[in-house]
């Protein structure tokens, strides 16, 4: 058995990349990087079948490499599966990345295929992490690539290119060379025949120095992940129009990162996620990103779309059922006994000191109350802030207003003026949902 297929082996069991029986699908250019990898699956003795790309780009070439994969694949009895691609305006190399794995996974729903193996080995996994490094990135961009995402694997990350080479000619195998490998206006290509040279006159041991560098990272990045989740789990709760993070949890420098790598998930880079940490405490602060807002409070962050900040003032002549935009406003009058004080989309008034008709409106800068309990009046927004009314929430917040006084802050307070006392003879339930 040749070395090469060892390690294979190896690599393979020890990071459990197949099960038994597992049929995979090979992504095979034609290449001398793809070609070993299927070599060496032929001969571990693996279900496999062949899937390859034609974007077109090299013109004959590209359909020579077509032709020779088709071929090979027919040697070994191999299923293969070929498409050709009309990429669109953008970049190039981005289109065909996201083309190919989009097929690739088409395939493996169709077929079966429980694995989708791709060629990438460890010079791969380096330029990635100094093409990562020149545009900025995290630890996860810096650990180089992994070994399998979902059902992605990458047999051969434990090999170097020249390994590759020397198996490839002791076995006879034959492969296409891709002429644009050597053009250096692709910035893989740039640093792949420049800048790693000159890496590897500093350290001739550079691609070593690297595997021990990605590992180490790689648990720092598991590390991460799983604070990551902690919080989730613990602290970052589903709300009706979006999401809540208590940032208790947040006591040391490092928790930035914890915090950014949450919000990646809502699309925040980490340069505002610095920014939004920074703003902890800051109560009223936002943060527009993409259709999301994210609001500061006290002692947590919401994330969430902007809610509709005006509708028409409604005008209500007498009790009944009326619809508030996406809500339901219904007024009745109800003996004292069932009076239920304490529920937040209920308030109970005395009939008697309401006067139709009264408004539903959207509250406004200046409005103010007399909140149950107290004397004097208090500014709408003050109540707000001490309800802990997230910011993009406030906008859609109603009044209900009689006779030019605030009879009730909807789902938050109740005035003084209007509260039901022993003199009370009715009692006007409303129910907001």
């Amino acid at each position: 058995m040749h070395s090469l297929q060892k390690q294979f082996h190896d690599f393979i069991h020890s990071n459990h990349l197949v099960e038994r029986d597992e049929k995979v699908l090979l992504a095979v250019s034609g290449g001398l990087d793809s070609m070993v990898m299927a070599h060496l699956f032929v001969k571990e003795g693996m279900n496999v079948s062949i899937a390859h790309c034609n974007f077109g780009l090299r013109g004959e070439e590209s359909d020579g490499d077509e032709a020779f994969v088709m071929q090979w694949a027919d040697q070994h009895g191999l299923n293969c599966y070929v498409k050709s691609f009309d990429l669109g305006a953008g970049s190039i190399q981005i289109e065909a990345r996201n083309a190919r794995y989009q097929w690739f996974n088409e395939l493996a729903l169709e077929n079966d295929f429980g694995k989708i193996a791709v060629a990438h080995h460890l010079n791969d996994s380096l330029e990635t992490v100094l093409i990562n490094l020149t545009r900025g990135t995290g630890i996860k961009g810096v650990a180089g690539i992994s070994i399998q995402n979902k059902k992605i694997i990458r047999p051969l990350l434990f090999a170097e290119k020249p390994m590759l080479y020397a198996y490839a000619m002791d076995t006879g195998l034959e492969w296409r060379e891709d002429s644009s490998n050597q053009r250096t206006e692709y910035d893989r290509n740039l640093i792949r025949h420049e800048v790693i040279p000159i890496l590897e006159k500093i350290n001739p041991s550079l691609l070593k120095t690297f595997v021990n560098t990605s590992e180490r990272l790689f648990l720092a990045q598991q590390l991460v992940e799983q604070r990551v989740e902690e919080v989730k789990t613990k602290d970052l709760s589903e709300r009706p129009n979006g999401w809540e993070l208590d940032l208790g949890w947040m006591r040391h420098p490092s928790d930035e990162l914890v915090l950014s790598e949450i919000l990646a998930e809502f699309e925040v880079n980490y340069a505002t996620a610095k920014e939004i940490a920074q703003a902890r405490g800051k109560s009223g602060k936002t943060f527009p990103v993409g259709g999301l807002v994210i609001s500061m409070d006290r002692t947590s962050l919401f994330v969430g779309k902007p809610e509709k900040q005006k509708f028409q003032p409604l005008i209500i002549k007498e009790e009944g059922v009326y619809s508030v935009g996406d809500h339901q406003l219904t007024l009745e009058r109800v003996d004292r006994d069932e009076v239920v004080f304490g529920v937040k989309h209920k308030a109970y008034l005395d009939a008697g000191k309401l006067t139709f008709p009264i408004t539903i409106r959207n509250w406004e800068v200046g409005d103010k109350i007399q909140p149950l309990g107290m004397q004097g009046k208090k500014k709408v927004s003050d109540l707000l802030v001490d309800q802990k009314v997230p910011l993009h929430r406030k906008g859609s917040v109603l009044v209900l207003e009689s006779n030019g006084e605030i009879a009730w802050v909807i789902g938050y307070r109740v005035s003084d003026l209007f509260k039901i006392a022993d003199g009370t003879k009715e009692v006007t339930k409303m129910v907001f949902n």
